[in-house]
């Protein structure tokens, strides 16, 4: 999009989104492309650049209007949602600083959405998929590289913004990883011998060097890696195992935490690794079987186990 009229108070929300509200990257684009979707959208239902003067007119049909046009082009109900979202950000921003008194968009209501949980993935599988990792590129670094990252995932429970998000100096410690996750909260994760021998035999494949606050996953033009590249890796490590499409980077992340759980791991802990906020979270992340729960507590409680 070219330069338009709402550009600077768009550009300053877009700071305030990054530096105060604490949100992910991720969160931030897709508010961004929210926003400038309904510019657009307003640029040519009015004919011209909209102005404050237009956003104050804009009336409950006229939002109406752009998200029944969004869910014409295809968009689903989290999509809708999310795009409500955006736009209660822009306009509440706009009414803190003052250009607006009101909008009708604060009065509106996501569609209902089914939130789905990522499927796990099966021990041995995601073992063979972080295996894989080094055979799908013909550079060998790359191939370290890409398992290594998976290791994260699997691993530590990272999510993808959040291994790629790491620097150099961030695994200079042998016993720990310190992560920025949601919102900047910080949470230790440890680091076992085999996550550190994996990501030491990246550093060493590596052409390039490293130091200090250097981005410690770069790709050949030794920027820091887009989410996508990884995304992909997997896309072609599932056509080589024949594996569905639920394999993803967040389906290994949710299969680091069902296998902990299934293997003796308690919640608090568990939510903690994940940086988890509420535990309920976690209980629904795992998505805990009766019969597993049941299975914990005949071997765990005295009562129990003193029948």
């Amino acid at each position: 999009m070219n330069e338009f009229i709402l550009e600077k108070e768009y550009n300053d929300w877009s700071i305030n989104l990054k530096n105060i509200k604490g949100l992910s990257d991720n969160t931030v684009i897709s508010y961004q492309r929210d926003i400038k979707k309904f510019i657009l959208f307003l640029q040519n239902y009015l004919g011209d650049d909209p102005s404050i003067n237009d956003l104050k007119k804009l009336t409950n049909n006229n939002f109406r209007s752009y998200l029944a046009n969004q869910k014409n082009q295809g968009n689903s109900n989290i999509s809708i949602a999310r795009q409500i979202s955006s736009l209660k950000s822009f306009f509440n921003y706009l009414i803190r600083i003052k250009k607006l008194k009101n909008s009708h968009i604060l009065n509106f209501k996501g569609p209902k959405t089914k939130k789905s949980l990522p499927r796990p993935i099966i021990a041995d599988l995601a073992i063979k998929v972080i295996k894989e990792a080094k055979n799908i590129d013909d550079a060998k670094w790359i191939g370290y590289r890409n398992q290594a990252i998976l290791i994260l995932l699997y691993g530590c429970g990272l999510r993808i913004s959040e291994a790629l998000n790491l620097n150099y100096s961030d695994i200079t410690n042998n016993d720990y990883l310190l992560i920025k996750g949601k919102g900047n909260k910080e949470r230790i994760v440890p680091i076992m011998n085999y996550i550190r021998e994996s990501i030491d035999s990246y550093i060493d494949a590596c052409p390039h060097e490293f130091a200090g606050e250097d981005p410690l996953f770069i790709g050949k033009r030794r920027k820091r890696l887009s989410p996508r590249i990884i995304q992909y890796a997997l896309e072609k490590i599932r056509v080589s195992l024949s594996l569905p499409e639920t394999a993803t980077p967040h389906a290994l992340r949710h299969s680091f935490a069902t296998h902990l759980l299934e293997n003796g791991g308690d919640l608090r802990t568990i939510q903690e690794l994940l940086g988890h906020s509420s535990l309920s979270t976690t209980q629904k992340y795992t998505k805990i079987e009766n019969s597993q729960l049941l299975n914990v507590y005949t071997k765990s409680h005295p009562l129990a186990k003193n029948k």
